[in-house]
């Protein structure tokens, strides 16, 4: 297993909203069981698609600036915040119009992302 390495040396995922490198987990340039995270990126002006899973997630704004909505409340973000997203929560991001929204990630459990 590799236990260090860079956030420029992880393949870049594409998906419609965003680009997301899995540092740890079964998606992750380290593969490890239970334990998933890794930094996502979305482009300024959009968002992403509604969902949830079946873990708990924890969010770090590590630049940028949006709005996230968790179940039926909306709570605008910015550099710097925490959020936490309970496990089966329906939850959204958004970014602003004037910046990208760059968040480093973190799951409780095992998952796989693919949307």
């Amino acid at each position: 297993m590799n236990n260090i390495f860079n956030e420029k040396d992880i393949e870049k995922k594409i998906f419609d909203d965003r680009w997301v490198r899995f540092a740890f987990g079964s998606q992750g340039k380290s593969k490890t069981k239970n334990l998933n995270l890794g930094i996502t990126e979305f482009k300024k002006n959009k968002m992403s698609l509604t969902h949830k899973h079946d873990i708990d997630e924890a969010l770090y704004i590590l630049y940028g600036k949006g709005t996230v909505k968790i179940g039926n409340r909306s709570h605008k973000v910015k550099t710097g915040d925490f959020i936490y997203v309970p496990r089966g929560t329906d939850h959204t991001m958004i970014t602003d119009c004037e910046s990208d929204l760059k968040i480093f990630f973190i799951f409780s459990g095992e998952i796989t992302i693919d949307h």
